[in-house]
């Protein structure tokens, strides 16, 4: 009786009309794509995205230097440079981050006693040249006023910078 089945299945080539009503079904439904560059997706809240450091109370840049986010980072994709100022400081003199090597884990975030550097939810970061892709503090800083604004505060995506949430 088996064998009859399979025969039948064979000659009639049933498994290839199931297939092919699945195909003309789903011909005629609208294509779950989306279209990416005219239909953006909203990131979701804590989504990793580019890079941002925070100011200071003072408008400074507020990283201090002590270096324990570039020892975090399992990617070595952060370099600090510090020297010691005239008052026996610790001054920043080159704070680099190779978005290139960067695994987007948030590591540097968690390690960062001041919360200096924190990962906006903005994800589209292509660039045309290599250098594009290496942020500097001055860089770091403009990306962090530009998401948070000036007074520190969470700025949606393409709102202006005044309104806004507070951050915790």
């Amino acid at each position: 009786m088996n064998r009859v089945k399979n025969l039948i299945k064979t000659v009639f080539l049933v498994e290839i009309a199931q297939g092919m009503w699945v195909t003309f079904k789903t011909m005629f439904k609208p294509a779950p794509t989306r279209q990416y560059p005219d239909e953006k997706r909203k990131p979701f809240p804590g989504s990793r995205g580019l890079h941002a450091m925070r100011r200071d109370e003072e408008g400074n840049p507020a990283c201090i230097g002590c270096g324990l986010c570039e020892a975090v980072c399992p990617s070595k994709a952060i370099t600090v440079v510090t020297t010691e100022g005239p008052n026996h400081e610790k001054l920043v003199n080159a704070y680099e981050l190779d978005l290139l090597r960067c695994v987007f884990c948030g590591f540097c975030i968690d390690a960062c006693p001041v919360s200096a550097i924190l990962q906006t939810p903005e994800f589209e970061l292509a660039c045309y040249e290599r250098k594009d892709a290496f942020y500097t503090r001055d860089r770091l800083v403009e990306v962090g006023d530009r998401f948070m604004g000036k007074k520190g505060r969470v700025v949606e995506l393409g709102a202006a910078p005044d309104t806004g949430k507070a951050v915790r």
